[in-house]
């Protein structure tokens, strides 16, 4: 056994036997450069990997547990660990590049430094829950993020790791989802989005029409960035939702039903026409900063900020435009349903149970009442 150096970095230099037998050489790296102190670190811990290989009982997986031979080691061993169980099953998904990637950056924060070394079959209904709570107690971390970003993926890569038969039970089988606070709703109303548009209407022209077309057609923030020329319709008067865009990434919509074709009325399609003169020839985009650059999230609540103290009202995020144009639909007596189409929800039950406190009676279904009730703007 001997400790080497290998350009920067101390390597640990021994043999030792594989459970069938076979007499193998590892050259292990310890990631540490060689520096004095590094130096004595690694010395003792080949002094403790000479000790029980002396004594029979060496774990390489102990020691390394994501060194170059551990495959050798855990198959013949039976078991893998999660974090090679979580890689296999992401290999095997077929999901949006915004939740794989909101499932990398949960999985590298929270879940591998928990649960990526242990044996997948050393993982139980308790450990989860006690991971959980220190979630809740100890990171503070919301209930829907713990629920959505944590420990949705965690589950499911165990459910998949039991349908494998790599574990004889499925840990999550009582794992409830936590109490999640509803998303507060808190829209502007028809005098309100007045006020805003007559106070961008001359300072602004392009934002008075990207936040007008926004409150007559319901998008998403991310399907409103995301938004393209070529999916605009003008002969059919439909604007196709076929994106979005979240982080820079963008990929299809939230869910099946978020690929519509959303109604443009009159005023809609006027403010296209506008916007057409202003981006028509520029990369694609339908919005484009003042840079030239698609908008994200972070660039538009700056902006949100700014125009809702030139109008003198109360901040709302951008999102609370999508409630918006829900809440004052179905004010101004849209029928549900097409509300709800709109909006691409699944089932008018959804836009029910979100905006039940907003419906009065509903008598029309195409988008022409609220024409009425915003005349002039």
């Amino acid at each position: 056994m001997a400790v080497r150096k290998r350009g920067k970095y101390l390597y640990i230099d021994f043999y030792c036997y594989l459970p069938d037998g076979r007499k193998i050489r590892c050259v292990e790296s310890t990631g540490l450069k060689d520096t004095p102190k590094n130096r004595k670190i690694v010395e003792m811990k080949n002094k403790a990997i000479e000790y029980e290989l002396k004594h029979g009982h060496f774990d390489y997986l102990h020691f390394f547990p994501n060194g170059p031979k551990a495959k050798y080691f855990r198959s013949l061993k039976g078991d893998i660990t999660f974090d090679e169980a979580w890689n296999r099953w992401l290999e095997t998904k077929s999901i949006r590049k915004t939740t794989m990637r909101g499932w990398g950056s949960a999985y590298e924060k929270h879940i591998f430094t928990h649960f990526g070394h242990l044996y997948l079959k050393e993982i139980d209904e308790d450990q989860i829950r006690v991971f959980r709570r220190i979630l809740e107690e100890q990171k503070n971390l919301s209930p829907s993020y713990i629920n959505n970003r944590i420990i949705k993926p965690l589950c499911m890569c165990l459910l998949w790791a039991y349908k494998k038969g790599m574990i004889p039970s499925y840990p999550c089988q009582n794992i409830k989802r936590l109490k999640e606070v509803p998303p507060e709703i808190d829209p502007f109303s028809f005098e309100e989005l007045k006020r805003l548009l007559n106070t961008l209407r001359g300072r602004y022209p392009m934002y008075h029409d990207m936040i007008l077309i926004w409150a007559r057609t319901g998008l998403r923030p991310g399907e409103l960035y995301a938004l393209k020329w070529q999916n605009i319709d003008y002969f059919n008067r439909k604007i196709l939702v076929r994106e979005t865009r979240t982080e820079s990434v963008e990929g299809p919509p939230k869910t099946s039903c978020s690929v519509r074709n959303v109604d443009m009325r009159e005023m809609v399609f006027q403010a296209l026409k506008r916007q057409e003169a202003r981006t028509g020839l520029k990369g694609g985009y339908v919005f484009l900063t003042e840079a030239g650059n698609p908008f994200s999230d972070a660039f538009m609540r700056k902006k949100f900020k700014y125009f809702c103290r030139l109008a003198g009202l109360k901040y709302r995020p951008p999102k609370q435009m999508r409630h918006t144009f829900a809440t004052l639909h179905i004010a101004a007596g849209e029928n549900i349903s097409w509300v709800s189409k709109m909006l691409g929800h699944s089932s008018v039950e959804i836009t029910l149970k979100r905006y039940n406190r907003f419906i009065p009676n509903l008598t029309r279904e195409d988008g022409s009442a609220f024409e009425k009730v915003f005349e002039g703007i």
